[in-house]
Order: C-alpha cells, then sequence, then structure tokens
C-alpha cells in the first residue's frame, strides 16, 4: 500500500533508512529522526508494519525571484533489498510528483547519488555545487559550537541571506529555525561554524563537520572573493509549470504558445499559451491551438533552458513560418539567472 505515513508511523522508516544509509553515524541518524521528522513527508510503500520502498520529502524555503515557496527537497530514496528493482520506488516518485501538481508547487529538487536514477523521471540538472577559496587571514574568527545568542543568529541570517540573494534568482532563504536546526545538524558529527568579520561586518561563513572535520558549507562576501563552480550538483523536477512561469518576465511583450511533452504529470502534458512582458505573466493550458505555430519542449529540456543551465533551447519550432522570430520570442524570455541551493539533507 502506498501512503503519507503520520507522525508516529515516521519511526517505522528507521530499519530501511540504517540499511541503505549505513554510512551514516548513530549520532546522525538519532538527530535526523528527532529533528527532521518533525516537518516532513515521508511516502512509502509499505505491508504491515513493514516499509518496502521510501522517499522522504523536506521541506525549505526558497525564494524564486523574490517569491518564497515551500518546497520539498528529496531525500533519503531507499528501497529494501529484497523490493529492488520491482517498481516500487517508481510508482513513490511518479505519485510524489503528481500529488505536487495537485498542490500548485512548481518544482521538487535533489542532489544525486546517481543522476541515471532520476533522469527518467525528467530530473535535470539547473546548478553546480558553490565553492569558494579564499584567504582569511587578517579576519576576526568566532568558533560557534553550541546556539550563539540572538542577536548574533540574526546578524548571520542577514549576512547569508543579503549575499546569496545578490546574485542568485533562486536561493534557500534561511530564518532563525532554519540556523538553529543546522546548527544542531552540524553538532551531530562534532563539527562548527567558523564566522569571519572584519572591523564591523560578517564577511564570510564555513561549517565543518564529521569525523575528517570535511567543509560542510562556505559562504563568502562578494568583495573577499568571487564564487566558483565545481561538479553538477542540484536536479529539478518541474511539477508545476503554470506557478512556475507566473514568476517569470520578458524583456519585451511576448505571445507564445509552447507544447510540454510530460509522460509523467498528464496535468501539464500539453499545450500552453505564454504571453509575458516586463512586468506580467500570464500562463494558461491550451486545448485547440488551430494552425498556429509552437515550440514543442519535452519537460527536462525545458527545465535545463529555463532555469538558465543550458544556454540554447532543445525544442521543435514547429508551424511557424519565420522560425527566427520564434526564437527570438524564446529568448526574451529572462531565464534564471544564479541558485544557491546548499543543503545536503
Amino acid at each position: 500500500m502506498i501512503k503519507y505515513l503520520n507522525q508516529k508511523e515516521k519511526a517505522l522508516t528507521k530499519p530501511l533508512y540504517q540499511e541503505a544509509f549505513f554510512e551514516d553515524s548513530d549520532s546522525f541518524v538519532n538527530y535526523y529522526y528527532e529533528e527532521k521528522l518533525k516537518d516532513n513527508r515521508i511516502l512509502v510503500d509499505i505491508e504491515g508494519e513493514s516499509i518496502r520502498s521510501m522517499i522522504m520529502l523536506n521541506p525549505y524555503k526558497i525564494s524564486v525571484f523574490n517569491k518564497i515557496y515551500n518546497l520539498d527537497y528529496i531525500v533519503a530514496v531507499a528501497t529494501g533489498k529484497e523490493f529492488k528493482r520491482q517498481g516500487y520506488m517508481r510508482r513513490l516518485l511518479n505519485k510524489a510528483l503528481c500529488d505536487m501538481n495537485a498542490e500548485h508547487v512548481p518544482f521538487t529538487y535533489l542532489i544525486p547519488a546517481n543522476k541515471d536514477y532520476y533522469l527518467p523521471f525528467d530530473f535535470a540538472f539547473v546548478a553546480d555545487k558553490n565553492e569558494y577559496n579564499t584567504n582569511f587571514s587578517g579576519l576576526k574568527k568566532q568558533v560557534i559550537k553550541e546556539e550563539p545568542d540572538k542577536e548574533l543568529i540574526f546578524r548571520i541570517l542577514d549576512f547569508i541571506n543579503n549575499e546569496v540573494s545578490k546574485d542568485n534568482d533562486v536561493y534557500t532563504y534561511r530564518d532563525e529555525n532554519y540556523f538553529i536546526r543546522d546548527l544542531k545538524e552540524i553538532a551531530s558529527e562534532d563539527g562548527f561554524i567558523n564566522i569571519y568579520s572584519d572591523e564591523n561586518d560578517i564577511v564570510a561563513y564555513e561549517s565543518f563537520w564529521g569525523k575528517k572535520l570535511e567543509l560542510k558549507e562556505r559562504i563568502v562576501s562578494s568583495k573577499l572573493g568571487n564564487r566558483k563552480f565545481g561538479k553538477e550538483n542540484i536536479m529539478v523536477r518541474i511539477t508545476d509549470i503554470v506557478e512556475l512561469l507566473s514568476n517569470f518576465r520578458a524583456k519585451e511583450p511576448i505571445d507564445i504558445i509552447i507544447k510540454i511533452n510530460d509522460n509523467i504529470i498528464e496535468a501539464q502534458n500539453g499545450y500552453f499559451r505564454i504571453e509575458m512582458d516586463e512586468r506580467h505573466s500570464s500562463v494558461s493550458m491550451i486545448s485547440d491551438i488551430g494552425d498556429r505555430g509552437f515550440a514543442e519542449f519535452d519537460i527536462a529540456d525545458f527545465t535545463g533552458w529555463i532555469f538558465g543551465y543550458v544556454s540554447d533551447a532543445k525544442c521543435s519550432l514547429i508551424n511557424f513560418l519565420d522560425k527566427s522570430t520564434a526564437k527570438k520570442t524564446l529568448d526574451s524570455i529572462n531565464k534564471i539567472s544564479g541558485i544557491f541551493i546548499n543543503e545536503l539533507v
């Protein structure tokens, strides 16, 4: 039976979690089950009290063009050894994605252990790993291992939110609850936070954790150093294209029809009319396009393009007398520029 677990039932997933993620320390698993399960959702295939397969949907506040959404970060994707390759996870992922569409959630995201597993579900890469190489010599360093006073918490949050919003249209918005939970997560692996300041202001944040004290995250003021990019990192699956595109604008007024091929979410498998300018956006699904031209996308190709990860639109331009005009229309849409999502769980 496929279902979302209630709060009491969530503990039933722990044996499968420990089987699938055996490298996680006991202290981290205890933190995860005490803290993350307070507000996440867990979709499972269950028989009696035995979990055959599961995915966890951990909520984060994500800013998209300055609009805050509560989005699901997909983690702890696991199937029991005896149930693998029998379609259990496919059914769970398909249901989760369709449910998000019904809830008008614009997209979900994950960091794949194996990208090939998620490509058939039309996830697409949209961002590479954020990296900074910066010399902190001459700066004042403060080490945080326990919850600091609220004044410092809010100073740290102001620094991070202001810094990541500068060059990123999509980023994780952090509040006090986020900071306190993240500190507990770091502490579960005997880690700590370093805060670097110049004379008056915080200019860098970094955290370390684990037996080898590995870098968990680093955020640096643009006046100290530029962000670099590592390997491909974040994959996104668009779950409500109308809701997502309502946040976009165009350099000049446009009116174009696109056809989205989505074999999983039937509600967004079809034609959409996009009317957009510098201040407004109107997107609606339509059934009859007559003989009008349209741009046809597979949903994964559309994702990589609209999120600004792929520069050229991989689409078919159909029934246009002048395809160059259609391409110019698509190019007029302001794609996402910059994504800053660093969460691991």
